[in-house]
């Protein structure tokens, strides 16, 4: 069977990169041939609005940064473009919806997922490809832990959305919130499924790292944005552990004080990062994933009142007393201590129920009434 995923995979996002890899390598080894469909955003135009003194300030000091750590960027989209090229097969570019419209590629089975492929609030020239509106109407199309950003929809969104998935012939979402949002409106039925990261256990991903550059024991730390608490999370464990902080940026921003902050890691070395760790503290949903799997105790930081997906995923494990809001006190963090073969366990479980919706509906034609 031939098939193409439609997801987040390209730019400096180790999250997105390894969950697509991670559902590609799957498959493959399940007997079905996989590309990801590669779209060409066209260039994302700044959130500052107007030419106030701090949108002006801003603006100034974020190329300071890029200035200033040049070389380090460079060598990180360099490796992000290298490990792209060796370990994912892609299509052909599109560079539009009516390009893809016109010549879809000619597959058997689409899939959308993971992360955030249904978040209607951000670029709106490919929502229609993350709803798998193209190709053959007799090509099977199943969402495989889908993820939403807020689960805000307007009514003329849900609509569309209700709309888009009639198309559908199975449907997982990553959050049992979002699964809960999407049968609440949309005449659908869906599961609940683990984000493809984990489709590969802890000694299948050792197997793509590369040992990381600091030997001595160490408290990760990954976040793609702000968070307050994460830094005196992190000095906390510090003093009671004696341990190094080290930061993994993505961004010419350093988001915290470190010990080590690193702007040019390779997806080899993020996963040695992880699998080295004495304990990581993360503001990313992918951050904290990447912790379960490799067993370690996880600090998963989160802002009260959002969707939280990393509170999920720790409640999920039976790990909620890591999970530390922007509003504690932390007058009572827990001590960096998880029973490792209890929580690989419950993701073994969790893993078994996503590859059999995987091969169900590899063995399974398009529905005939649709």
């Amino acid at each position: 069977m031939k098939s193409i995923t439609v997801t987040y995979h390209y730019g400096r996002n180790y999250g997105a990169t390894l969950q697509a890899y991670a559902l590609q390598r799957t498959l493959l080894e399940l007997g079905c041939d996989n590309e990801l469909l590669e779209l060409r955003y066209s260039p994302q135009k700044s959130k500052s609005s107007g030419r106030s003194p701090i949108a002006v300030l801003r603006k100034w000091y974020l190329q300071h940064l890029r200035n200033k750590r040049r070389e380090e960027m460079a060598t990180l989209t360099k490796l992000f473009k290298e490990f792209t090229q060796a370990r994912l097969k892609l299509t052909r570019q599109y560079a539009s919806m009516e390009e893809l419209l016109d010549d879809p590629p000619k597959v058997e089975l689409m899939i959308t997922g993971s992360d955030q492929v249904w978040n209607l609030a951000g670029r709106a020239e490919f929502v229609p490809a993350r709803f798998l509106q193209f190709g053959a109407e007799d090509v099977r199309r199943i969402s495989f832990a889908a993820s939403i950003e807020k689960l805000t929809y307007t009514d003329e969104q849900k609509a569309t959305v209700r709309r888009y998935l009639e198309a559908f012939d199975d449907i997982s979402l990553r959050e049992e919130s979002a699964r809960q949002y999407i049968e609440s409106f949309a005449n659908v039925r869906a599961e609940r499924i683990l984000d493809p990261v984990f489709l590969l256990d802890a000694e299948q991903w050792r197997e793509l790292a590369v040992a990381p550059r600091i030997d001595a024991p160490y408290i990760l730390c990954y976040q793609v944005q702000r968070n307050h608490n994460l830094e005196r999370v992190a000095r906390r464990l510090r003093r009671a552990t004696g341990y190094r902080i080290v930061s993994i940026c993505n961004s010419p921003i350093k988001w915290i004080r470190a010990d080590h902050s690193f702007f040019d890691v390779g997806l080899e070395e993020f996963l040695g990062f992880y699998a080295n760790a004495a304990c990581v503290v993360s503001a990313s949903f992918h951050g904290t994933a990447f912790g379960l799997v490799f067993g370690k105790p996880t600090y998963g930081m989160i802002k009260e009142g959002s969707q939280n997906r990393i509170k999920e995923i720790l409640d999920l494990c039976e790990l909620s007393q890591f999970v530390v809001s922007d509003t504690d006190k932390l007058t009572n963090l827990p001590s960096p201590i998880v029973d490792a073969q209890t929580l690989r366990h419950k993701l073994e479980t969790e893993r078994e129920k996503s590859i059999k919706f995987i091969q169900r509906n590899l063995n399974s034609k398009r529905s005939v009434d649709r």
